[in-house]
């Protein structure tokens, strides 16, 4: 088991009026430190979402902040979660990972996503159709970029005209991520990605069962190991209360709007608002001294079969920088450390970039 760190690219409320030109260089500054001390307090990734046109975002894009951290870092892997593929020509993509890829000396890897918000195709004027068409011929010629050698290529949706990808990516392969939450999406990771990744929502043991089985024999199927990524929300402290105090606020004001989204229609726990108390999502979460972080990780790791979990401390309203800092540091040389001492083979997998096998 080795744990990554999200950097939330959200810096404020969302629909938050548009930031002065000094709060976003402030900003941006502590979004680098604190990939940097995840990097310094042991966790083994950095993952970067993607976010367009919202006045809450300060990286947009996230291969602008992978490739700050490229040279910032020195032993993290440096990935997105996810990069929206259907924004892009593939050409685009492959060329800006084989830098970054060389900038970290092998660190990079990719977590290709279709996409979901309309928006994010509104602000570059993407046509919204086709998008799972354009996300697999996308991998397609990234793949074939990466192979080193002059080619063309006809799409339906891309054309690559006697192009040579220079530079060619540091590792001899750069590890695809698979995302999504959707029975289509989750299949796919089995059959495109080196591993599933899924997102900090409640899991209903039901659900989930049927979401790792399609995933587990898609990858069976195309004679690939499997590898779950699971994102999870969390915070350490002294106690379970006082990480409820730092944190709590901030993490259930997040599940009760995705609530009003409905996103948990499904799941009876959360069928009603006021339902949501940092009491009933315990189980969802890593909250609570050290010890109680690693109890659940452990939890996740033996009963849903979780190989790699991504923590996110900070949510758009908060907790805020300095204190999110604290946080890094304490589970990183109390969480992280507990993990870094067991014996791991699963660090050996295609979906762990090759500089970061340890």
């Amino acid at each position: 088991m080795r744990i990554g760190y999200l950097v939330d690219t959200h810096g404020g409320p969302y629909d938050q009026p548009l930031p002065s030109r000094e709060n976003v260089v402030e900003t941006m500054e502590h979004m680098i430190e604190e990939a940097i001390l995840a990097d310094r307090y042991g966790f083994h990734s950095i993952q970067i979402p993607e976010r367009h046109g919202r006045t809450e975002t300060y990286f947009p894009a996230p291969m602008q902040l992978m490739t700050i951290l490229a040279r910032e870092t020195e032993r993290v892997a440096i990935g997105t979660f996810a990069l929206i593929a259907t924004l892009y020509h593939p050409m685009q993509i492959a060329e800006q990972t084989a830098v970054i890829d060389n900038l970290s000396r092998g660190r990079a890897y990719q977590t290709l996503a279709r996409g979901y918000h309309p928006g994010y195709w509104n602000f570059f004027g993407v046509p919204q159709e086709k998008l799972l068409g354009r996300l697999l011929e996308a991998i397609e010629v990234i793949r074939l970029a990466y192979r080193g050698e002059r080619f063309s290529y006809e799409g339906k949706h891309f054309r690559v005209v006697d192009s040579l990808l220079s530079p060619q990516p540091y590792q001899s392969r750069v590890p695809l991520w698979g995302a999504g939450q959707l029975p289509p999406a989750i299949r796919r990771s089995g059959r495109i990605g080196d591993c599933w990744t899924c997102d900090p929502f409640p899991i209903l043991k039901e659900t989930w069962e049927q979401q790792v089985g399609a995933y587990r024999a898609e990858a069976e199927k195309h004679g690939k190991k499997p590898f779950i990524v699971l994102m999870r929300d969390g915070w350490v402290a002294d106690t379970w209360k006082k990480a409820v105090e730092d944190f709590g606020q901030y993490y259930i004001d997040e599940m009760r709007f995705y609530f009003r989204q409905g996103i948990f229609a499904h799941h009876p726990d959360y069928d009603r608002e006021d339902k949501i108390t940092p009491e009933a999502t315990a189980k969802d979460v890593i909250v609570g001294t050290p010890q109680q972080c690693i109890e659940q990780i452990e939890r996740f790791q033996e009963e849903l079969g979780v190989d790699y979990i991504t923590m996110r401390f900070r949510l758009p309203r908060g907790p805020s920088f300095e204190k999110v800092k604290e946080c890094i540091q304490r589970f990183g040389e109390e969480v992280c450390s507990y993990f870094h001492k067991k014996e791991d083979p699963a660090m050996q997998h295609p979906a762990i970039p090759e500089a970061c096998r340890w």
